[in-house]
């Protein structure tokens, strides 16, 4: 099995590579403007909420109880409402986006320094633990910052993830290539 997902994978290597490529320059773009990259994400999540309240409408009609279609009915509603919100203010959603980031992160940092603690002696106690603190640092740092942060955090992060991930794809890729036989 592990053979069989290498075989699909060298012969994907220049796919990985292509969007390694376009992931460093999509995260590097984000870098330069964050504030274009967060009402990006904001517009982005917009539309996900409006396209997921249509398959919500159409899944209340599959209960006979019209109780439950009403409950469904409303939840769909509530995802459509949310996501034409985004769509037209993103602004105010990279705002409320951005404070439930400051909140999980704040959650996450702490979970993993809770993590670290229990785990101590274990390895990869010490990475869980740093990373709880750089977590809950991120937290602290852009909370600080609210409302201004509002219109950088969101497209920083994600271009960093990005990055990480462009240079992960690329790395595999050419990893992939080396060592394919000949």
């Amino acid at each position: 099995m592990q053979n069989d997902l290498l075989d699909a994978l060298r012969k994907s290597q220049r796919w990985l590579m292509v969007a390694g490529v376009l992931a460093l320059i999509g995260g590097s773009i984000a870098i330069i403007v964050p504030a274009l990259a967060s009402v990006g994400v904001a517009i982005f999540i917009g539309w996900m909420l409006v396209f997921g309240a249509v398959f919500l409408f159409v899944d209340a009609f599959a209960v006979r109880d019209v109780g439950r279609l009403v409950l469904r009915a409303l939840v769909a509603l509530i995802t459509l409402a949310a996501g034409i919100a985004l769509l037209l203010a993103p602004l105010r959603g990279t705002y409320t986006l951005t404070v439930l980031l400051v909140l999980y992160f704040a959650l996450a940092g702490v979970m993993r320094i809770g993590v670290a603690i229990s785990e101590r002696g274990l390895p990869g106690a010490g990475l869980t633990a740093f990373n709880g603190v750089v977590t809950l640092l991120l937290a602290i740092l852009i909370g600080a910052e609210l409302p201004e942060s509002s219109d950088w955090a969101i497209g920083l992060l994600v271009g960093i993830d990005f990055l990480f991930f462009g240079f992960a794809a690329i790395s595999a890729a050419s990893a992939l290539k080396r060592s394919t036989p000949q």
